[in-house]
């Protein structure tokens, strides 16, 4: 759970915190983004220590826009540089920083990684479908009609591949990118994967991996979360305890 990071997240009218000490890695994140999260497990899984500033994505602070004009997260800063999105930022972590390559180095299989990242797009895309439109049946299908198109995707390139993750005998870094919204399609709509044998076999070996098990938050954190949503009141600081010490 430390990998996701406990500061309070800043709001509109907050006041920036200090810039990050020389060569501090400093993670703009926010506590429930699956976005970030794919940050996280890169940090995690090389053992890389940073700090996190946590942001509200419903009131971002005036100070975060001038980082990063998207708004979005994650956002990494070190030493005056800012960069931002989520394969972006992993993809720096994973050259600049030492321990096990992430990053697939045979051309053709980085290639076909690449492929396999984008058609994960149909299962993200689908995803938030489904849990946006809980009331309207006909979105609903559509949403796990278009999920399912990424998932078929998965299953086959694992079946072809013949590796337990997509990385080979370890997760790698596309492992990392897809992560975070198969753990949700389960925690969030009580997604089995049954339909698909293979990826059902590999969520069930990534769920055992260190970096996966230290970024992972208790289900009953996302489901408040979810409920604050839902209730349009969200609270981004659901079982924060820590308060920022930037000393």
């Amino acid at each position: 759970m430390a990998g996701m990071g406990y500061g309070r997240h800043f709001a509109t009218g907050s006041k920036a915190p200090p810039s990050p000490k020389q060569d501090v890695l400093r993670v703009y994140s926010m506590k429930f983004c699956p976005f970030a999260q794919r940050l996280k497990l890169v940090l995690a899984a090389k053992g890389v220590k940073h700090e996190t500033v946590n942001i509200d994505l419903s009131k971002k602070p005036e100070w975060y826009l001038e980082k990063n004009p998207r708004g979005l997260v994650p956002t990494i800063e070190i030493n005056g540089e800012i960069i931002y999105e989520s394969d972006i930022t992993a993809s720096y972590v994973d050259a600049v920083y030492s321990g096990r390559k992430l990053t697939t180095q045979d051309p053709m299989k980085k290639a076909k990684e690449l492929i396999l990242f984008g058609d994960n797009g149909k299962t993200v895309a689908g995803f938030y479908a489904v849990i946006t439109s809980p009331d309207n049946k006909e979105k609903q299908a559509e949403g796990y009609k278009t999920l399912n198109t990424g998932l078929e995707k998965l299953d086959k390139f694992l079946s072809e591949e013949k590796t337990t993750f997509v990385g080979g005998e370890e997760p790698g870094f596309t492992d990392y990118m897809i992560w975070p919204h198969l753990e949700r399609l389960s925690m969030y709509v009580g997604y089995t994967f049954s339909e698909y044998p293979n990826v059902k076999k590999y969520f069930d070996n990534m769920r055992k991996d260190k970096a996966v098990q230290a970024c992972r938050l208790p289900n009953e954190l996302h489901e408040e979360f979810r409920a604050s949503l839902r209730a349009k009141n969200t609270c981004y600081d659901i079982g924060i305890v820590e308060e920022y010490n930037f000393d």
